[in-house]
């Protein structure tokens, strides 16, 4: 093997252990463990922290209709994100909350589906699923951008099993195009990187200050994110382009599930003024716009998005 093929795989692997390693810390940190289950014939890695301690039995299907109090929080994250995106503002969350954290099926380590399962409607039934195979019978959902549209897919199918949904920089009625959104429209997709290298610039596009890590922590994952260039256009065809009705909700006045609406002040993928539009459209919503934030910020701003959201849904339960 040439000297520069192997100084390249030496790299990748230091990467994968600094990265590994990062999000091991981290995950205890949280006090979540991994688990996994197969939904719909779709393996779904998950991270799972019980409230209050491993003793503690996490709320029954039975406690559908009692108060939130003991809900658990499912987090649910954007296109091409994974459950570890959300382990840093995870771990500043009351120790008290249950978390239920998984990889969406074609995302992270979960199980390749087709782009026709890639659909708002049918994201929101695996994780119906996984609660199921949890026996929680309600939770409140924490979506980022297109967890969030996935966040109103399910209070829209499954209105008594959503205590509460915040959306996060979340998908919803196009006002104004964002910067995605004028590049799609000239046939570009900036989510979806064109070299192992072109991470850096993705980072650019979706955070401001982004989250620390190494030269070779950006290699492994950016190597891994080209790599799964193909499989993420066909993922994102699926989503952007449904099977009809099954995609994010449109009726929002139909969804009386408690809201918050979270958005990012310089969001560069979906423009402040869908945050605004959601909070407006949706009747028991409330907005706050986050001043110098843009499209991720439980990974720009962890603390204080973990404030907001303990905040929320506490005044929820």
């Amino acid at each position: 093997m040439p000297l520069s093929q192997t100084i390249g795989a030496a790299e990748l692997a230091v990467g994968k252990a600094q990265y590994r390693a990062l999000t091991g810390i981290v995950r205890r940190l949280t006090g979540v463990r991994r688990a996994s289950a197969v939904i719909d014939g779709v393996h779904v890695p998950y991270f799972l922290r019980r409230g209050g301690g491993w003793l503690d039995r996490i709320p029954s299907r039975a406690g559908r209709n009692g108060s939130g109090a003991n809900d658990p929080i499912v987090l649910v994250h954007g296109f091409g994100g994974d459950k570890e995106g959300w382990l840093l503002m995870a771990s500043m969350l009351g120790r008290r909350r249950g978390l239920v954290i998984p990889d969406l099926p074609g995302f992270g380590a979960a199980g390749a589906i087709p782009k026709r399962s890639a659909s708002a409607a049918a994201q929101a039934r695996v994780l119906a699923g996984l609660l199921d195979e949890l026996g929680i019978g309600r939770a409140h959902f924490v979506g980022n951008s297109m967890g969030g549209g996935i966040s109103l897919r399910f209070a829209a199918d499954y209105p008594e099993r959503a205590a509460s949904i915040t959306l996060m920089c979340s998908v919803g009625p196009i006002v104004e195009k964002s910067e995605l959104g004028l590049a799609l429209d000239r046939g570009e997709n900036p989510l979806i990187t064109d070299s192992p290298d072109d991470l850096d610039r993705l980072l650019s596009l979706v955070a401001e200050k982004k989250p620390p890590s190494s030269r070779a922590m950006r290699k492994y994952l950016g190597t891994d994110r080209f790599a799964r260039r193909e499989a993420l256009f066909a993922l994102f065809d699926g989503w952007n382009a449904p099977v009809a009705g099954e995609g994010v909700p449109t009726e929002l006045a139909k969804i009386r599930t408690h809201a918050l609406v979270v958005h990012g002040a310089k969001d560069r993928v979906i423009h402040p003024s869908t945050g605004k539009a959601l909070a407006e459209q949706l009747p028991n919503a409330r907005l706050e716009i986050l001043e110098g934030i843009w499209h991720v910020p439980m990974m720009e701003a962890p603390k204080l998005v973990a404030q907001i959201v303990d905040r929320f849904v506490g005044s929820v339960g």
